[in-house]
């Protein structure tokens, strides 16, 4: 499993860089700067669980159990798809995926969780290791 975590940050960190290259040279100033800040704030944080993804993938080649990191791998994935996919698509200035905000707050709680499941899996990891 630690490699589906590893290939899925992989990805999320090249679609993180690739769309900020494609922000940087195709809209240019075409964008109003709320919506480009939306763009950015989806950017950054899809790069930074791109990164937290690869770390549930790297402790999960640790001996023991593994429970909470894989649900903070999912919850990161699942998070990162909602909440960054759903700010995409709201900074569009057509307007046409309005259906889609209420996606973003339900991501935001995806991510928070898996905060949660990722420190209590890495405080497992260390209680099992000292035991």
């Amino acid at each position: 499993m630690h490699r589906v975590w590893l290939v899925a940050g992989a990805i999320s960190a090249f679609g993180s860089l690739a769309f900020a290259a494609w922000v940087s040279h195709e809209l240019g100033d075409n964008y109003l700067p709320m919506m480009r800040m939306m763009l950015d704030t989806a950017r950054e944080i899809q790069f930074v669980h791109a990164l937290a993804l690869i770390a549930v993938g790297i402790l999960t080649l640790q001996p023991g159990r593994h429970l909470f990191l894989h649900l903070a791998g999912a919850a990161f994935l699942a998070g990162s798809i909602l909440f960054c996919g759903g700010l995409y698509t709201a900074a569009d200035p057509t307007g046409q995926f309005d259906a889609l905000k209420p996606i973003i707050p339900v991501g935001g709680i995806l991510l928070f969780a898996g905060w949660t499941f990722f420190a209590i899996g890495a405080f497992m990891l260390k209680r099992q290791a000292s035991g």
